[in-house]
């Protein structure tokens, strides 16, 4: 069953990146950020869904490319840490994705200091081919889609459901109107 707890503390010895920091074909970035806007689900063919999350810090901010169900989950103003992610370019866009070994807790709300002058996910007509994300075979790009990234681990107080099923929304968060 799905709970929400305290947060566990940020350990120490994980650093956290800046999106002004985050550069082409880096994995696992941790960031700490607030969600500025959630754009509505685009469903795929193979029944996955994703969508793009603007995020921001106190030094810019990018698009997050969240899978599947942990984005039903995302609204403006949580404040969210992003653990073990990867940053690639996606039609001409630098954008960060969560890896199926990456995890989104959610850890506060609305109250964060945050820059949205600087867009890293600018179209950048300069950008390089598609790469497959860093540490992974050839076939990755199409394997993603394939296969699952953003079925992404969990942790209790992230964005999971009960067996791929979401969970009473009263735990997450007041239902918003």
């Amino acid at each position: 069953m799905m709970s929400i707890s305290k947060p566990k503390p940020i350990n120490p010895d994980t650093p956290l990146t800046l999106i002004k920091d985050i550069q082409n074909n880096v994995n696992n970035i941790t960031v700490m950020c607030i969600v500025l806007e959630v754009n509505p689900a685009v469903q795929l063919k193979d029944n996955h869904e994703v969508r793009t999350v603007k995020v921001a810090d106190s030094s810019a901010c990018i698009n997050f490319s969240v899978w599947d169900e942990p984005g039903s989950f995302l609204y403006p103003g949580d404040i969210i840490r992003v653990h073990r992610a990867y940053a690639i370019y996606f039609r001409n866009c630098l954008t960060l994705y969560v890896g199926k070994n990456g995890e989104i807790e959610k850890i506060g709300d609305f109250i964060m200091t945050f820059n949205e002058s600087v867009n890293m996910s600018e179209i950048n007509l300069n950008a390089p081919p598609p790469q497959p994300p860093p540490g992974s075979n050839g076939n990755a790009i199409s394997n993603a889609r394939r296969t699952g990234v953003g079925k992404q681990n969990m942790k209790p107080n992230t964005f999971k459901g009960n067996n791929g099923k979401s969970g009473p929304r009263s735990q997450m968060r007041p239902e918003r109107k």
